[in-house]
């Protein structure tokens, strides 16, 4: 099933107010996704303004530079968060990056991201230049490395049962190769774990597959190494996550900086979503914003 590019921007106006967007200021959106972010932050910047789009799933970069494509201030590009600014020359007044799997991505026939989707293939690679994907990890760990990747990147309390039965099935001549196979053995393992709960057996283990596909995590630590130092004076870097483990690099790269003489923190906690958000976009309840400021030199 292919959806429309579309997609719900996340804390929209809460990342127009703490971008503090300057009308000729250079912008950076390191993950363009559908374009709802960038398309904001162009309805507040003059001709002089430039904005740079970034995103590592190939066929989302071509439709993000259809999108843009009459409007000069605009570049696109297709590259991961690790490879960003060893590709842009320039400093920003404002870098931004939404962590989030577009509803377009989970909903990709192809990618095979989303447990909803039938019968996909269990690929999970945004970028298909990754060598591992989801079905070779589930033919290739061990059953400890398994659990593990459940537990870390999922938060999957009953890891090792879903790993052990994943193993048990491989040495049976069983692999699981699409969606389906995968959400009916979570379905079968772990269903009487989510009695009564908002959340499907599987939807912890797809996540967690994800993750470790895209190295989701290494790619965050990546940005957080470089975007800082991208900065201009009083520009700021808004990040958004959806996990704990994103969330807790983010806020701990965060604190360290900021007790530096170089950053601060224009809000000290994290900025969440509005229970009326939250109403109209699910997908956003666990969203969580924090911002850094680069301090002016004058300040200091």
């Amino acid at each position: 099933m292919q959806t429309e590019f579309s997609h719900q921007p996340v804390l929209l106006n809460e990342v127009i107010e703490f971008l503090n967007v300057k009308p000729d200021g250079v912008y950076l959106d390191c993950t363009g996704g559908a374009g709802g972010h960038s398309q904001a932050i162009l309805g507040q910047l003059s001709s002089s303004g430039k904005m740079f789009v970034c995103d590592y799933h190939k066929n989302t970069v071509l439709k993000l530079k259809e999108k843009f494509a009459d409007d000069g201030r605009v570049q696109v590009f297709h590259v991961r968060f690790s490879e960003v600014f060893d590709n842009l020359d320039s400093k920003f007044d404002g870098i931004l990056a939404d962590f989030g799997i577009s509803s377009p991505q989970l909903e990709n026939q192809d990618l095979g991201i989303g447990f909803q989707v039938d019968d996909a293939p269990l690929d999970m690679r945004i970028d298909h230049s990754l060598q591992k994907s989801a079905a070779d990890l589930l033919n290739e760990l061990s059953e400890e490395d398994l659990a593990n990747v459940f537990f870390e990147y999922g938060g999957e309390r009953a890891s090792r049962k879903i790993a052990a039965a994943i193993v048990f099935d491989r040495k049976q001549q069983k692999h699981y190769t699409t969606t389906t196979e995968l959400r009916e053995l979570c379905e079968r393992v772990l269903g009487r774990f989510y009695r009564g709960k908002k959340i499907h057996p599987a939807t912890k283990v797809f996540q967690a597959l994800r993750i470790a596909v895209n190295d989701e995590l290494g790619e965050v630590k990546a940005l957080l190494q470089k975007a800082p130092q991208s900065l201009n004076s009083n520009g700021r870097l808004a990040l958004i996550s959806f996990h704990s483990g994103e969330d807790r690099l983010v806020k701990t790269k965060f604190k360290e900086l900021s007790q530096t003489d170089g950053f601060r923190l224009p809000v000290k906690k994290a900025i969440k979503p509005s229970l009326d958000e939250i109403k109209l976009n699910p997908r956003a309840r666990s969203a969580r914003l924090r911002v850094l400021e680069k301090v002016s030199e004058e300040t200091l």
